[in-house]
C-alpha cells in the first residue's frame, strides 16, 4: 500500500533527524553547563527537574533513570554551590524537599536563554514557510506520542 511506504519513509526520517539534532542540542547545553556554570550535566538535570516540580532525590532519580546515590551526590554539590536548598518535609520528616535558590533559578533561566539563542542562530536562515513546517511537524509528533 502507498500509505505503508510513506509511513516507513516517515519513520526513517524521524530516526535520521531527531537523535542527531537532540544530540547537538544536548551537547550545547552540556558545554554551557560545564564551561560557564561549572556544573555537570547531571547537576543541570537535577536543577531542571526541581524546577519542573520534583521535590526529592528519589523522584529525580526515577525521572532521570539514574541511581539515587548519583542524584544525592549532585544534590550535595548543588547545595554547596547555593543553587538549591534542602528542607525536611513538614508532613513526613523522612523526606527532604528540594527547592531552587534564586541563584539556581537564574542559572537555569540563563542556560535556557543561551540555548534558545544558539538554536535561533542555527535556524535563522530558514524561511518563514520552513519554520511553519517545523512548528506543524513538532505539534504532530508531540500529539502522536502523547
Amino acid at each position: 500500500m502507498p500509505h505503508d511506504n510513506l509511513l516507513q519513509q516517515s519513520i526513517e526520517r524521524v530516526w535520521d533527524t531527531l537523535p542527531p539534532v537532540w544530540g547537538k542540542i544536548r551537547e550545547n547545553v552540556r558545554s554551557n553547563a560545564i564551561k560557564e556554570y561549572k556544573i555537570t550535566l547531571i547537576q543541570f538535570h537535577v536543577l531542571r527537574h526541581i524546577r519542573r516540580g520534583a521535590k526529592t532525590a528519589a523522584e529525580i532519580a526515577v525521572r532521570q533513570q539514574i541511581s539515587r546515590p548519583a542524584v544525592s551526590h549532585s544534590v550535595d554539590l548543588l547545595v554547596s554551590k547555593h543553587l538549591i536548598t534542602r528542607e525536611r518535609d513538614t508532613r513526613d520528616r523522612r523526606y527532604i524537599d528540594l527547592e531552587l535558590t534564586p541563584e539556581g533559578s537564574e542559572l537555569l533561566n540563563d542556560a535556557f536563554r543561551k540555548s534558545r539563542n544558539w538554536m535561533g542562530q542555527k535556524m535563522s536562515h530558514l524561511t518563514p514557510e520552513e519554520l511553519e513546517i517545523i512548528i506543524q511537524a513538532m505539534a504532530i509528533l508531540k500529539k502522536t506520542y502523547e
